[in-house]
């Protein structure tokens, strides 16, 4: 699996798309409740492929990334097949920040595990305009 199966609260958080997924499998309420008792193979599978879908769907639309901490910052990019990262690091004495960047290019297909294992790591999605200034760092 690519990624980690969705936890039960993370589940109830998405119910609804769940309850369409499973309609798209040919599953209304009762069937899945067939199913749950019946076969706890399928119910597995359901919740991996429904995982699988989600993060899929997730990481799609994410482009930046951000963490932010006491002692640095870091903001990554995303493109179809690359990430730029920059880090803003205060040195203790230093009234500038040190800025670092690079870049890490990876095959399309493994775009959203990248952004996922990120995300796992605790970096959150943000917006573009939050760091339009920034973009010619990025250069």
């Amino acid at each position: 699996m690519r990624y980690r199966r969705l936890t039960s609260e993370e589940l109830e958080a998405v119910e609804v798309e769940f309850t369409k997924f499973l309609a798209s499998q040919g599953l209304d309420a009762a069937e899945w409740q067939k199913v749950k008792s019946n076969n706890p193979h399928k119910v597995e599978y359901l919740l991996d492929e429904f995982s699988t879908f989600f993060w899929d769907s997730t990481t799609s639309r994410i482009t930046y990334l951000e963490k932010v901490t006491k002692e640095d910052r870091w903001l990554f990019k995303f493109g179809e097949s690359e990430a730029q990262v920059l880090r803003w690091q205060m040195k203790p004495g230093s009234d500038k920040p040190e800025i670092s960047k690079g870049k890490k290019e990876f095959p399309q297909e493994a775009r959203g595990r990248e952004i996922f294992l990120l995300l796992e790591q605790g970096l959150i999605p943000c917006t573009p305009d939050k760091h339009e200034e920034l973009d010619p760092l990025f250069d």
